[in-house]
């Protein structure tokens, strides 16, 4: 395994419309491997963010006339990570995004938020090891193997400060 790991908030900040006012403080515990504190992490050139939380009303609105990632048979891009192909979408220039996908998803499943995101950003959508268009190998799966394939994906693709974007 790779030296490298994570820190949460003690607090995270999940805003919600109602009202015009804004609300609601989610508490977390804190979460330290490695006794890395949220500002070397920050300073290190990685950036946490939290999933935005949206009213049903504004989810069970159709996707119609939004302008949707294509679907390519072979994928877009791979990567080889400790020997295993994995896949990712590349989008645009800007300030790089990094679309993480939860249980059960792909990177494909961002296909509606990709291309409203690469207005403004350039955007990867990565296929955890096991998932999308990503090997399905025979390892021991964990969260730490899927922590070091985003961190090291960080390292060897992004190459720069960026912000993660995840659900679970």
């Amino acid at each position: 395994m790779s030296s490298s790991c994570a820190t949460l908030p003690h607090r995270l900040r999940t805003e919600w419309p109602t009202a015009n006012k804004f609300s609601s403080i989610v508490k977390a515990q804190p979460y330290s491997e490695c006794g890395l504190s949220r500002r070397d992490f920050a300073t290190k050139g990685i950036v946490a963010t939290g999933a935005l939380v949206m009213p049903s009303t504004l989810l069970s609105q159709s996707a119609q006339g939004l302008e949707r990632l294509p679907f390519k048979k072979d994928g877009y891009n791979f990567w080889t990570w400790r020997g295993h192909k994995i896949h990712y979408v590349e989008e645009e220039e800007g300030f790089p995004i990094v679309l993480i996908h939860g249980f059960g998803a792909s990177a494909f499943h961002r296909r509606y938020n990709i291309p409203e995101l690469a207005k403004k950003y350039k955007v990867y959508a990565v296929d955890l090891l096991g998932f999308g268009w990503s090997e399905k190998a025979l390892v021991d799966y964990d969260a730490l193997v899927w922590r070091d394939q985003v961190a090291d994906f960080l390292k060897e693709i992004v190459k720069e400060p960026t912000i993660l974007v995840g659900n679970r």
